[in-house]
Parts: C-alpha cells; sequence; structure tokens
C-alpha cells in the first residue's frame, strides 16, 4: 500500500467512528451549555413544564416529575434548546425531528403541538388512586442548582385519590445518571413506577437480574417477570449511538420488575411506598457506563478487544489524575507515554515512509520510461526494474502494512478521550468534554497536520497537494470534537512530526552512497550504466 493512500483511508475511517451520517442538529461550534432549569410551556397543556438542561441531555419534566421528553445528545454541548429575546425555543425537541426522545415518540396533534401518552412517561406511578392517564392537585416543585456538586435537583408533590406523592429528582450535569427518591402517603403501600423506552428502537433488549441470580431477557413481544432485582435495563445494541436505561434500587429498597419487550418496550417496577432508586438514561457505550459504575453489573455490557484496551487506558488516566490533579496535563502526558510505547513500531514504519520519499524520483523515472509502452514484455521488464530500485535503497513495500498495527490502540485511546466525561477545562478551556469555543485548538490543529503533511511528502510536491484538500474535513473533526480529543491529536502529531525528521535525516544519511552501489551493480547489464546521483540533503 502505497503512503499517498493512507490519509483518505485514516479520513475515511475517522468518519465512520465519528458516526457520520447521523441525522439531527450539528454539533455546536460555540460555548458550553450552563445546566440550568427552565420553567415553561412545553406541551402546549395547560400548566407548565420544567426542563433540565446540560451538555448532556434536556429532559423534560411534568409537575408530577414525569418525564415526558428525554433528550440525549449525540455531541456533548449540542444546543437543543435555543434562547432568544423572547424567550426559549423549544421548536427542535419537539419536533424530534433526527432526535431520539428516549420515553418514545409522541404523537403530533394540528398546529405541531405535540402529545405524549400517559403510558410512555418514565418515572409515572401506578397503584390504587395513583394512575398517570387521570387528573391530579399539583403544585409547584422546588428546582435547586448545585453546580460544584454535580447537582440538579426538583421535589415535586401532587395529590391524586387522597394520596400524597413527594417524589424527589437529581439529576447530575456531568453523567447520565438520575436519584428519584419517592414517598407515597395516605395511598397503597405498594406501587409501579414506569419506565418506558427506547425511543425509536424497534426491539431493544429488555433484561433484569435478581439478586445472587441469573439474567433474564426479553427481546421482542413477551412479559415476564423478575423478583427481587438487582438491576433492570432496556438496551439497544452497543455503539456510539445507542441508548440504554437502566435501573437500580438504591438503599435497601426490595424492588421486582415485570418486562416487556417488543416496539413498546417497557420496565414496571414493584416498588414499597417509600423507594430510592438511581436511573441511567443515556448512551449504552463502555466508557459512559464505566464512569458511571455500571461495567461491573452481570450481564450488562461486554467489551470488545477495543473495550478491554479502553478500559486499561481510563484506568491509567484516573491513577496519573489522582498524582497530577490536572486532566489536560494528564492528556499530555498520556500522549506521550503512549507515543514512546509505540516508538520502536511508528520507527519502523516512519523509515518506510522516508525510503519511499527518498526514492520516489528514481521510481517516477522507471514508470516515466514504460508510461507508452503497455505490452507485456515492457510491464515485465518495469517491474524488474522497480524491484531492483527496492533493492537498492533496501524498502519492503509490506513494510506500509505497519502503520495499521497500532491502530487498536490508537482507536481506543480515541474512544476513550472522546466518550471520557472531564470535571474541568484546560488553560483557555473552560471544558475538555466540548469544542473549543474560541476555535484556537482548531487552528493549531490545522497547521499541526499540514506539517506533518509536508513532512511525509517534502521530496514530492504534487502528493502534497493531492493530499491537502483533506484536512478540509479534519478541520470540521477539530471543530466538533471535545478538546481533550483534539489535545490528543495535537501532541500525538507533534511528536510524530519530531521522529519523522529524525528518520528523514537517518535514511538520508544511510542512502547517500546509493549512487555508487547502482554502478556497480547496473539494472540493465546489456545497457552502460547509469550513476544515480544521491539525494540531496
Amino acid at each position: 500500500m502505497k503512503p499517498k493512500h493512507l490519509l483518505p483511508l485514516t479520513a475515511l475511517g475517522l468518519l465512520l467512528l465519528t458516526g457520520c451520517g447521523q441525522t439531527g442538529p450539528l454539533p455546536t461550534f460555540g460555548k458550553a451549555i450552563t445546566p440550568e432549569w427552565i420553567t415553561a410551556d412545553f406541551d402546549g397543556q395547560p400548566g407548565d413544564e420544567f426542563i433540565a438542561t446540560s451538555n448532556l441531555q434536556d429532559v423534560v419534566f411534568n409537575a408530577r416529575g414525569e418525564v415526558i421528553g428525554w433528550y440525549v445528545k449525540q455531541n456533548a454541548g449540542t444546543p437543543y434548546i435555543k434562547k432568544g429575546a423572547n424567550g426559549y425555543d423549544f421548536t427542535t425537541l419537539r419536533t424530534q425531528k433526527g432526535l431520539v426522545n428516549m420515553v418514545g415518540q409522541p404523537a403530533v396533534q394540528g398546529g405541531g403541538a405535540p402529545v405524549f401518552p400517559a403510558d410512555r412517561r418514565a418515572f409515572a406511578l401506578k397503584g390504587g388512586p395513583l394512575d398517570p392517564a387521570t387528573a391530579a392537585e399539583t403544585t409547584t416543585p422546588q428546582l435547586t442548582l448545585n453546580l460544584p456538586q454535580n447537582r440538579q435537583e426538583a421535589v415535586f408533590r401532587y395529590t391524586q385519590g387522597g394520596a400524597t406523592v413527594t417524589k424527589t429528582v437529581t439529576l447530575h450535569p456531568r453523567n447520565f445518571k438520575i436519584d428519584v427518591k419517592t414517598a407515597v402517603t395516605g395511598g397503597p403501600d405498594n406501587v409501579n413506577m414506569l419506565f418506558p423506552g427506547l425511543g425509536k428502537a424497534d426491539n431493544p433488549r429488555v433484561q433484569a437480574v435478581p439478586v445472587g441470580g441469573q439474567p433474564a431477557s426479553v427481546q421482542g413481544t413477551g412479559t415476564t417477570t423478575v423478583q427481587n432485582i438487582q438491576y433492570a435495563a432496556l438496551q439497544e445494541n452497543p455503539s456510539q449511538l445507542a441508548h440504554a436505561l437502566i435501573v437500580r434500587p438504591q438503599a435497601g429498597t426490595p424492588a421486582s420488575a415485570t418486562l416487556t419487550g417488543g416496539t413498546q418496550g417497557l420496565i414496571s417496577v414493584a416498588l414499597p411506598a417509600a423507594s430510592n432508586l438511581e436511573v441511567y438514561g443515556g448512551k449504552n457505550e463502555l466508557i459512559h457506563l464505566y464512569q458511571s459504575g455500571y461495567t461491573s453489573l452481570p450481564g450488562l455490557f461486554k467489551p470488545n478487544i477495543f473495550g478491554q484496551i479502553s478500559l486499561y487506558i481510563v484506568k491509567l488516566m484516573e491513577a496519573m489524575y489522582k498524582v497530577i490533579g490536572n486532566w489536560g496535563l494528564v492528556l499530555v502526558l498520556l500522549t506521550v507515554l503512549l507515543r514512546l510505547v509505540m516508538w520502536p513500531l511508528m520507527q519502523a514504519q516512519g523509515r518506510t515512509t522516508a525510503r519511499m520519499q527518498v526514492m520516489q524520483p528514481k521510481i517516477k523515472e522507471v514508470q516515466d520510461k514504460y508510461k507508452d509502452r503497455k505490452d507485456p514484455d515492457s510491464q515485465r521488464a518495469m517491474q524488474a526494474e522497480m524491484q531492483q530500485v527496492y533493492r537498492d535503497y533496501n524498502f519492503n513495500p509490506a513494510g506500509c502494512f505497519s502503520t495499521f498495527v497500532p491502530f487498536p490502540v490508537l482507536i481506543a485511546l480515541w474512544s476513550t478521550i472522546r466518550n471520557f466525561e472531564f470535571d474541568s477545562g484546560f488553560l483557555w478551556l473552560p471544558d475538555l468534554a466540548i469544542p473549543d469555543p474560541f476555535y484556537i485548538l482548531a487552528l493549531i490543529y490545522l497547521i499541526v497536520n499540514i506539517g506533518q503533511l509536508y513532512v511525509m511528502t517534502r521530496k514530492n510536491p504534487d502528493m502534497f497537494r493531492q493530499q491537502a484538500f483533506i484536512y478540509l474535513i479534519f478541520l470540521y473533526f477539530a471543530l466538533t470534537f471535545p478538546a481533550g480529543v483534539t489535545i490528543y491529536i495535537i501532541f500525538s502529531t507533534l511528536i510524530g512530526i519530531g521522529q519523522q525528521i529524525l528518520i528523514n535525516k537517518q535514511v538520508e544519511k544511510e542512502t547517500a552512497s546509493i549512487g555508487t552501489t547502482v554502478q556497480k551493480t547496473p539494472m540493465r547489464p546489456a545497457k552502460v550504466a547509469k550513476t544515480i546521483d544521491a539525494p540531496k540533503k
């Protein structure tokens, strides 16, 4: 494989890894979203709704603390809610074009007002007089925000059929976890809390694991009940675009789960009147699940080879953070450490690239010699001369494949940093988990990558011009990637440039005497030997 083909293949790989082709709003190119509570009329029905917005998701509650809209963002920081002079614009969330509402897709009335069915509301309670489909007497919830402690909290109270419900919901803006504490007085001793989902998923896996038991699951039409659960979950097949809804009883709360599969996937959790649950509603992706403490749950997530490498990397990052105390410096040190580990392999790859560049003029000379001669004998003669050039320069075409050997580690590292939720910024960056709002990293990224391309193609200006356009695509990545990813790529590329410069000098020194060698062993014995001038330094 020729080096000129590697950059387009790399670009294609990045396109696939980033999930290009998805629908919905483009990722933000601006500043981070400050978590807040918004009180507004969201569904066009009487009464206000209460929206918790953050970089990761927008969650819409009604006055009973039931979730009618649960929008997980594919790209952190995407502004689904627009704020203007006349207030908030919820058009993107209401129409849900290209978005996934974790609790299902509502019907739309005339005029575009969405209708959210009562049986598709998360955290809804059923039992005795409690029924999400009937009216209740509600009060204005108490909304609080404590960003240093990573908390968005709301206390909802309502009365229905003589039973009073107090529901305390605590969201954590830096991850996908929600704590739900419920107290029912004057009503039944046991209630059912509903967890519908997963939006557009046709057939999510619905499963539960009893304490000390084996997983029980439903996929497709069917219903099963699991007693004394350790957790219950709705999951799509793991990917960057997949979602999961996981329910875990807390503080000794006894819970049983009735699982319903199919397009109307549902978990109904039977609870005592006073209960405490932890709910994960977000990406069904390894790093987010690990940071939320879910990867140790039996049967929930089985990492592939890339996932196993990612877990080692994230644990290394956490260990380094305990010593350094700054995520930006952790990324820099991690990049340097991994590049040093891969130095011998990258050295072999770099030498292959350097030798290709040094011998490029001779290759072009042979190709030009036979460009108008397409008969079999001429083509065989051209191949023979090309093989002789390879031998003279000690070049092995198969060496280009060493480029792909470190890919499992590099892909795992990239995926780990991309999905990791940092809790701080670095230098001018307010948040390493979102793109640089000042575009400084994007500019540095472009300059560094153009520099790398020049070092790799310095003896072939035509190749440089042909491949430079690729960086227009890469610039889009730099504008949309989390700042932590861009920092990793910049420092990794800088180290690669330095290594390649050293290799170029070594190879040029090694090949300086090739002209003399070729003169002693001419390629075509029938002709007078021609001395090949040594490449200039």
